[in-house]
């Protein structure tokens, strides 16, 4: 089988100890007990939703046609390039940082969804737990996210919900967990090995439980409708 991971650095692998702790590699050793599995890793640190969607225009369709697995997380560095609206408590600006991030995720659902395939969108959790403003920004990009899976009939990882009270266990460098902890180099932010775990459970309980749908339907999969 073909899976293809779409992200940022978090899906890069950034902050595992080694590429084998990653939470992509997590998910395809764990599916590879099964049948074979081929990883297309398309992710590089420092994209935003909008490089993401850029990058993901010269992937040839055939990449996608082929996938029986896409996994898409991606924000992260929406939130960091808004820092400074969410120390100035900037809502405006928030809010149409919010809007383009929605427009941009479905954007690249629309070039990387194939009916047949399990895509699963994942939700971001927050590495500044002690933020009133960062709590207040990633629950409006997470609701971005369950807009854009419920308008796509998409499988949803809460790797939020995986996070929330464990981030001092899930973090690399976890501090304070408040967005005063930014900085230019060496942002607390990405998961650790634990961390990468978390996430490759969230997404593997979801592709499993799919799976346990599928059978129950008899093997078929339903059609994608959109909303108006």
């Amino acid at each position: 089988m073909l899976y293809v991971a779409l992200g940022d650095s978090v899906t890069y692998g950034y902050s595992a100890t080694n590429n084998r702790r990653s939470y992509v590699q997590r998910i395809a050793r764990s599916l590879s007990k099964q049948e074979r599995v081929n990883v297309y890793l398309h992710a590089k640190p420092g994209w935003t939703s909008a490089r993401l969607l850029k990058s993901v225009k010269s992937v040839q369709p055939s990449i996608f046609d082929e996938a029986k697995l896409t996994t898409l997380m991606v924000g992260g560095n929406d939130l960091l390039r808004s820092s400074p609206f969410l120390l100035n408590g900037n809502h405006s600006h928030l809010m149409k940082v919010a809007d383009r991030y929605y427009q941009n995720l479905t954007n690249i659902v629309e070039l990387a969804y194939r009916p047949g395939t399990r895509f699963i969108i994942a939700t971001l959790y927050n590495p500044f737990p002690n933020s009133v403003l960062a709590e207040e920004y990633t629950g409006l990009v997470n609701d971005c996210v369950r807009r854009v899976a419920r308008r796509y009939n998409l499988l949803l990882a809460d790797i939020a919900a995986r996070f929330d009270g464990k981030e001092f266990r899930f973090v690399e460098g976890y501090k304070r967990g408040s967005i005063r902890d930014f900085r230019i180099r060496g942002n607390p932010i990405h998961p650790n090995d634990a961390g990468h775990g978390a996430i490759a459970q969230g997404f593997l309980a979801m592709y499993r439980r799919a799976g346990v749908k599928d059978i129950a339907k008899g093997g078929k999969l339903k059609r994608t409708q959109k909303s108006p």
